[in-house]
C-alpha cells in the first residue's frame, strides 16, 4: 500500500497531527503540493524534508544547485510536464533517467514520465524552491503573464477562404467588371492587358489540416499551463501577504467570497 506524505513525516516525528491537518486544509484552499505547503508555512524546513524523506524512502538526495545539467537531458521531459509536477530530470546513464522531484511516491508521474522517454526512472529527492530555482535557471525565468501576451499576439494559421465572385456585365461595350470604361488615352489599347487568374482555391491537403489540428491543440494544452502557473502565482502572493501580517487567511477568503 502506497505511504503518504503526511504519515511518513508525522512517523519520522518531522510534524505533529495538527500541523498536518492544518497543511492539509492550507492545500485544499490553495492547491499547493504538500511538501511546499509544509516548507511556505514553516512547520518543517526544507532540508530537513528531504532529509527526513530520504530516510523514510530509501531515496538518494541531490543538490541541484552544484549540478550542470545537459540540455539533452533536460529536452527529454516537456518544460509543461516540468513544471505543472515540480522535477527536473538532470542525468542520464544507459537506459536510466535521473529525475529530481519533492514526492517520489507519485507514481502516476513516474509512469508518465517511463512511457514518454522509454527509459527507466530513477528518482531523487530535491527540496521545492531547490527545484523551482533549477526549473527557472534551464527553462528560463519569463512569467506566465510575458508567455501569455506572446502566446495571444502571435498570429494563427487559418484556412484559405473563397474570395467573392465578381460578376461581369457589358451593356454597349461600355461596362466591364460593374465600372464604367473611360476613352483611353492616344496611342494606347482600348482593352487593358488580362489580369492573371487568382489560384485555384479548394480544400487544404489532409496533411496541412492535421498540422493545423496539432497546433490549435498544443496552443490549447499552453493556454492551460498558463492559467494554472498565473493561479500558482496568486498563491505565493497571497501567502505572502499572510506571512507579512498584512492580512489573514479569513479577510483573504472573504474578500474573494
Amino acid at each position: 500500500m502506497k505511504r503518504k506524505l503526511g504519515q511518513m513525516l508525522i512517523e519520522a516525528g518531522a510534524i505533529d497531527e495538527a500541523q498536518l491537518r492544518a497543511a492539509l486544509a492550507d492545500q485544499r484552499r490553495w492547491g499547493r503540493p504538500l511538501g511546499r505547503t509544509l516548507v511556505e508555512l514553516r512547520f518543517i524546513r526544507e532540508d530537513d524534508l528531504v532529509r527526513v524523506l530520504g530516510q523514510q524512502l530509501g531515496l538518494p538526495s541531490i543538490d541541484l544547485d552544484k549540478v550542470p545539467i545537459p540540455r539533452a537531458v533536460l529536452d527529454l521531459v516537456p518544460v509543461q510536464l516540468a513544471k505543472s509536477h515540480n522535477l527536473i530530470a538532470f542525468a542520464q546513464q544507459m537506459k536510466f533517467l535521473d529525475v529530481a522531484m519533492l514526492d517520489p511516491t507519485n507514481l502516476g508521474i513516474i509512469d508518465e514520465l517511463r512511457i514518454r522517454t522509454q527509459l527507466n526512472i530513477r528518482a531523487h529527492l530535491a527540496g521545492p524552491k531547490m527545484i523551482e530555482r533549477a526549473l527557472i535557471k534551464y527553462y528560463g525565468g519569463e512569467t506566465a503573464l510575458d508567455e501569455y501576451q506572446i502566446l495571444m499576439t502571435t498570429p494563427a494559421r487559418r484556412p484559405a477562404t473563397v474570395p467573392p465572385e465578381r460578376t461581369s456585365v457589358s451593356i454597349g461595350g461600355e461596362l466591364r467588371d460593374g465600372l464604367r470604361v473611360f476613352p483611353s488615352a492616344p496611342g494606347s489599347s482600348a482593352h487593358p492587358p488580362p489580369s492573371t487568374p487568382p489560384p485555384p482555391v479548394g480544400p487544404p491537403p489532409i496533411a496541412a489540416r492535421h498540422q493545423e489540428i496539432d497546433a490549435l491543440q498544443a496552443r490549447i494544452s499552453k493556454l492551460e499551463a498558463l492559467v494554472a502557473r498565473d493561479e500558482d502565482v496568486l498563491r505565493k502572493l497571497l501567502a505572502l501577504l499572510i506571512d507579512k501580517g498584512l492580512a489573514t487567511r479569513d479577510e483573504i477568503v472573504e474578500r474573494l467570497g
